[in-house]
């Protein structure tokens, strides 16, 4: 089934899946909504993320009930999301991501601030460093003929 095909499945499907696993859990294209617990009776928990091709115009919500520096609960994809930038680790209860699919790759949304790289809010709107790029920062001078 083409890519294109896969958004045709969202009309009609009722969100009726709600999870608070306290266990490395995998998602479905389904589970729109996590609260998982990591604590000292789970220990560390990994979380991962539908298929991103199947998930295709979805978003998903994942808060953290529970979590501290021993006890994570780690976010990772299914190794098949374009330009994955790293697994996210949450270590605090409320730290939490928001994930939009295009169908080729992940896209957080809202996360707590410092947890994926490249994604640092801390220093506030509007004061964030620009960015950096190979492209050069002048042109050479051109003559019209």
């Amino acid at each position: 089934m083409a890519l294109e095909d896969k958004f045709r499945e969202h009309d009609g499907i009722p969100i009726d899946k709600y999870h608070e696993p306290n266990a490395d859990y995998e998602m479905t294209t389904r589970d729109y909504t996590l609260r998982p617990t990591a604590d000292a009776d789970s220990g560390a928990i990994t979380i991962t993320l539908p298929p991103v091709s199947q998930a295709k115009g979805r978003f998903y919500s994942i808060v953290c009930r529970n979590a501290d520096p021993v006890n994570t609960v780690t976010i990772t994809d299914d190794s098949d999301s374009e330009c994955w930038l790293g697994d996210i680790a949450f270590d605090g209860k409320c730290d939490r991501a928001m994930f939009y699919s295009d169908g080729l790759c992940w896209q957080p949304l809202f996360t707590r601030p410092g947890v994926w790289p490249g994604f640092d809010t801390t220093a506030g709107p509007g004061t964030t460093e620009p960015p950096t790029s190979a492209a050069p920062t002048s042109l050479a001078p051109t003559t019209l003929a």
